[in-house]
């Protein structure tokens, strides 16, 4: 009953923070054993570990200053969120897709691409 509230929230606790801070240590927890990744246009299978590094080296070359997610919502059996990754120079649109594994809700599916002019004023 006590896991209840924490995945009624579809971004669980701390990632958003681990996101916004560029830790994608922190991230990792997170992760399915594999996902799949797509990051700026280019696509991944990988392990947790090989998440992981796909993650610290995206950090490297874009330092984030700040991640705030807009939308979530279900499809099907999955949860999603959809979220705007902020740093110095651009922002980046983020897809989540979770699946409840072992009372936890993991990442299955993360992409990254740059946002458009016209997503940030329609």
């Amino acid at each position: 009953m006590i896991l209840l509230p924490l995945l009624a929230q579809t971004v669980p606790a701390g990632l958003s923070q681990a996101i916004a801070e560029g830790n994608a240590s922190a991230m990792s927890v997170f992760f399915h054993q594999s996902l799949e990744m797509t990051i700026l246009e280019k696509d991944y299978e990988a392990s947790k570990n090989q998440a992981t590094r796909i993650m610290e080296n995206f950090y490297k070359t874009h330092p984030p200053t700040g991640f705030k997610i807009s939308f979530e919502g279900t499809k099907e059996q999955s949860k999603y969120a959809i979220g705007t990754l902020t740093t110095k120079e651009e922002s980046f649109r983020v897809n989540l897709f979770f699946m409840n594994k072992e009372e936890k809700r993991l990442i299955y599916y993360l992409s990254i691409e740059k946002e458009s002019q016209y997503e940030l004023n329609p």
